[in-house]
């Protein structure tokens, strides 16, 4: 019997780009990352988790915006387009740095990330709205809705009607994108005010997730803070966010994704190389963009100059060193907890999905080892979602 529980929350969203009138938008490359760094990665480490029969559990947000861009027929051949072009670039690379074995293996290791995310698109049919609700009716994942457009609903409660259709379209939309009814509903930037929780109980909505403070500072303090739910009187469970495990992971100082070992996010080829030789991997305009394949690791906190390259073996085994760790500082939190508090605490953690693959290049990696982690190596605390 665990003595806690820790839900993962991960928030995509993305605003609605789709601009059929020109051949190619330099806005809709941002989606195409989000899908080659972050969501594909996160799929395919998903499905192999379950498909091994590890025991986890993750909640994704995925917004209306987000899903209805992945459910694009326009958008997905844009995207197969372009995925295809970095990997001719990335052939093109291995031929350039053939003399180079360190910096050919690096080439390499692109090539092959690439190729690992073409054979997943293909596999799905381009479908990874499929994937997610795959995942959703096996058990593994609860993917949650959000407010139509991300509007701040504190700032919009001023046209009540503004936030209900905020709500209700965004419920509406996911069930016809999922094909079930959302239970969770993402408030844009945990933000609340009072009356909120009767406008989603009203759209059917069961949970969400609140700023730790708009739980611990409300007029009732909540007997456990935010480590157990409480509920609003419609009936909505509210849950708050925990600061210790968001801090290790999204503080500037000392979380992870600064480990010096991993991957320089600013250090790019699509910078570095000639406007001609990136061809088609660059904007037909000549606007230098961001290609994904980044030879260097941080190294340091001092600008972009003087990084030492990076090494995908060293820092897929950081990645293992810094999901021990979380592990067990989860461990004695929970412990902690247990002792003074009845029943189970729940550590609720929410990061934005993209901080990992996209900002935090081995963040999948990180999150594949702590679940094979806390399925094999411990017993005290078991993954949940917030339903």
């Amino acid at each position: 019997m665990p003595r806690g529980h820790l839900s993962i929350v991960l928030h995509g969203h993305l605003p609605f780009v789709r601009h059929p009138e020109y051949p190619c938008f330099l806005e809709e490359n941002w989606f195409f990352e989000a899908i080659i760094e972050c969501y594909v990665p996160l799929l395919i480490r998903f499905h192999r988790l379950a498909g091994e029969g590890v025991q986890f559990r993750v909640n994704v947000v995925l917004s209306p915006t987000l899903l209805h861009m992945m459910r694009d027929d326009l958008l997905r051949e844009r995207f197969i387009r372009h995925l295809m072009a970095l990997e001719r670039l990335a052939e093109r690379e291995e031929r350039r740095l053939a003399g180079d074995e360190r910096m050919l293996g690096l080439a390499r290791f692109y090539r092959w990330r690439l190729g690992e995310v073409h054979g997943f698109w293909d596999r799905w049919h381009g479908d990874l709205a499929g994937a997610f609700s795959d995942l959703e009716a096996r058990g593994y994942v609860e993917i949650m809705t959000c407010a139509a457009t991300h509007g701040f609903l504190p700032i919009l409660a001023a046209v009540p009607e503004a936030v209900r259709a905020q709500v209700r379209v965004g419920v509406l939309s996911h069930a016809r994108q999922i094909g079930r009814a959302p239970r969770g509903f993402w408030m844009p930037e945990c933000a609340y005010y009072p009356g909120l929780d009767e406008v989603l109980a009203e759209a059917g909505v069961r949970f969400t997730v609140m700023e730790t403070h708009g739980l611990l500072n409300g007029s009732i303090p909540p007997r456990h803070g935010v480590y157990r739910p409480v509920y609003a009187p419609s009936g909505v469970a509210i849950f708050g966010r925990d600061p210790e495990s968001s801090r290790q992971v999204w503080s500037a100082e000392n979380g992870y994704p600064g480990d010096f070992s991993y991957r320089d996010f600013y250090r790019d080829i699509g910078f570095d190389l000639p406007l001609e030789y990136l061809g088609e991997a660059s904007h037909p305009d000549g606007i230098r963009l961001f290609t994904g394949i980044k030879y260097h690791r941080i190294t340091h906190a001092h600008g972009i100059e003087g990084k030492d390259l990076y090494d995908p073996r060293i820092a897929l085994e950081r990645s293992a060193d810094h999901a021990g760790n979380f592990m067990f500082n989860r461990q004695l939190q929970v412990r902690h907890l247990a002792s003074a508090m009845e029943p189970a605490p729940v550590v609720v953690s929410p990061y934005d999905a993209e901080l990992f693959g996209h900002w935090w290049f081995e963040g999948p990696d990180f999150l594949e080892m702590l679940f094979r982690k806390m399925h094999y190596d411990q017993d005290e605390v078991k993954t949940a979602t917030l339903a």
